[in-house]
């Protein structure tokens, strides 16, 4: 069952940590805004059963009739991360999506 598949898959453990439930359950805690699509799933299921998703990240999210634009970053935590070098490497993915927007 694809559907099902997906829906035990998603959100992927790498964007949520382990154990996975647990885990989710503090990041609704600690989080201050909810992640939206950012690490959700997109893709399609095909009339011939096939199916293709991906985890959202690094993209970029535009509301025309608001006129809001966003996008989130992220990096992996582990029990051997350094927090400044975690913070730096998202600083560096911030600002590639900011170089994307204002080269567009």
């Amino acid at each position: 069952n694809p559907v099902g598949l997906i829906e035990e898959t998603f959100p992927m453990g790498s964007m949520t940590g382990a154990p996975k439930v647990s885990a989710m359950k503090i990041i609704e805690e600690l989080e201050e805004t909810k992640r939206g699509l950012y690490s959700g799933a997109v893709g399609y299921f095909a009339p011939n059963g096939d199916f293709d998703f991906n985890v959202v990240i690094r993209s970029i999210l535009y509301n025309a009739t608001n006129r809001y634009l966003s996008f989130s970053v992220g990096s992996a935590i582990t029990a051997k991360s350094d927090p400044e070098k975690e913070y730096q490497e998202c600083l560096l993915k911030a600002k590639a999506m900011r170089n994307v927007m204002e080269k567009g």
